[in-house]
C-alpha cells in the first residue's frame, strides 16, 4: 500500500514535468549572468547550479525542481563515499525526484528509487531530505538529513540506511576551490541466508535469519573547478564542467545477531561476514576513521532555459581493499525541469 502511494506521488511530480516542458520557452536565460554567476561560485553541486541559474533568469529565490535520472547510485541520496560501498555496482535505477528551494535556503525533496527484481520494476525506496544551503560571497555550506522509506519484501534489495545526514563547507576565494565534507548514514535491515549441510550424508537446507546494524562514517577533502561555457551548443544555453579530486576518510561499524539461529561454529561466523558483504563492500569493522580511498569526480550540466541535463562520474580507488575490489565507479544521468 506504501508504494501504491509513493508511485502516485511521483506520477503526479512527473505530470509536473509534462506540463512544465510545454512552457519552458517562457523563461528567457541571460546566459552571460548565469556564466558570471557560476564562475564566483565553482562548484559542482546541482543545487547551487540551479540557484544561479533561476537568478540569471530574474525569478524569484524559490524553485520547484523536477528530475528524472538513471544512476547506479543505489544507498546514499547525496553521499557518493557512501555509494562507493556498494557491493554491486552493476545495477542501474531509474530515480525520480521532485524537490522545493525556497529562497532563504531551506528546502525538502523526494527522491524514488526503481529498477527490476524479477520480471517487473519495482519502487524499492524513497528518501525524504529537508536541506539548508548557504551560498554567501566568501563561503558555501550546507547540510541535509535523509530518511528511507523502504521496501519491506526480503526478495527487494534497499539501501542499508535508514537515515543519513550530510554537510559540506567550501571556500570560494581562490581559482581552486578547497571543500570539506562529513556524512553519517546508520540502519539496520533484515537478511535471510539459505545454508546446506549435511547431517547423517543427508543434505539439509537451513534457513537463517539475522538483523545486520550498520553505522557508516564520511570525512571528504577536496578541491575543485568549474569551467563554464556560453552558447556552445545553441545560443544561451550554458555548459559547466567541474572536475574535482578528494581524500575520502571512514570508520565503520557493523554486526549480524541472529533472529533464528540453526547452525553453530566457525561456520556460522563466516556467514556473518558474507551476509553484510551482500550489499556492503567493506573489510573490517573499525572504530577509528582512517584514510581509505583517492576519488576523482567529474559533473557536467547543461542549462537553456528551464530545462536542464545534468551527468556525473565517481572514480574511487581504495587502498586497503582486495586487488578486484579497489575500484568503484558511480555514474548518473538526468533531465530536468526548473519552475
Amino acid at each position: 500500500m506504501r508504494l501504491n502511494r509513493l508511485t502516485i506521488i511521483f506520477t503526479f511530480g512527473f505530470s509536473l514535468l509534462c506540463y512544465n516542458s510545454l512552457h519552458a520557452q517562457e523563461f528567457k536565460l541571460d546566459t552571460a549572468a548565469l556564466k558570471k554567476e557560476l564562475e564566483a561560485m565553482d562548484t559542482g553541486d546541482i543545487i547551487a547550479e540551479l540557484r544561479a541559474m533561476m537568478d540569471s533568469m530574474g525569478k524569484p529565490g524559490s524553485f520547484v525542481s523536477v528530475t528524472a535520472g538513471m544512476s547506479n547510485s543505489l544507498f546514499s541520496a547525496r553521499n557518493n563515499a557512501f555509494n562507493a560501498n556498494q557491493s554491486n555496482t552493476a545495477a542501474t535505477a531509474f530515480i525520480p525526484s521532485v524537490s522545493y528551494f525556497h529562497k532563504s535556503g531551506f528546502g525538502i525533496g523526494a527522491t524514488g528509487y526503481m529498477r527490476s527484481f524479477g520480471k517487473s520494476p519495482v519502487l524499492y525506496q524513497t528518501a525524504i531530505t529537508p536541506s539548508f544551503d548557504h551560498f554567501g560571497k566568501k563561503i558555501l555550506f550546507g547540510v541535509s538529513y535523509s530518511y528511507y522509506l523502504r521496501s519491506t519484501d526480503p526478495a527487494v534489495t534497499t539501501t542499508p540506511y535508514s537515515q543519513e545526514v550530510y554537510g559540506y563547507v567550501q571556500l570560494r576565494k581562490t581559482w581552486l576551490r578547497p571543500s570539506i565534507a562529513a556524512g553519517w548514514g546508520g540502519g539496520n535491515y533484515k537478511d535471510v541466508s539459505i545454508i546446506p549441510v549435511k547431517i547423517s550424508g543427508n543434505e539439509i537446507l537451513i534457513v537463517d535469519t539475522a538483523r545486520v546494524t550498520l553505522n557508516d562514517y564520511s570525512l571528504i577533502a577536496s578541491v575543485s573547478h568549474n569551467f563554464n561555457f556560453k552558447d556552445l551548443i545553441s545560443k544561451e544555453d550554458i555548459l559547466t564542467v567541474s572536475p574535482q579530486l578528494s581524500l575520502i576518510g571512514g570508520m565503520q561499524q557493523y554486526q549480524s545477531s541472529t533472529i533464528s539461529r540453526r547452525f553453530f561454529g566457525e561456520r556460522f561466523k563466516e556467514s556473518e561476514l558474507a551476509r553484510i558483504r551482500k550489499r556492503y563492500k567493506t573489510s573490517s569493522s573499525s572504530t577509528n576513521i582512517s584514510l581509505e580511498s583517492a576519488a576523482f569526480s567529474l559533473n557536467l550540466s547543461l542549462f537553456k532555459g528551464a530545462f536542464s541535463i545534468n551527468s556525473g562520474y565517481f572514480l574511487g580507488y581504495y587502498f586497503n581493499a582486495a586487488s578486484d575490489r579497489r575500484f568503484s565507479h558511480i555514474f548518473n544521468t538526468g533531465l530536468g525541469f526548473t519552475f
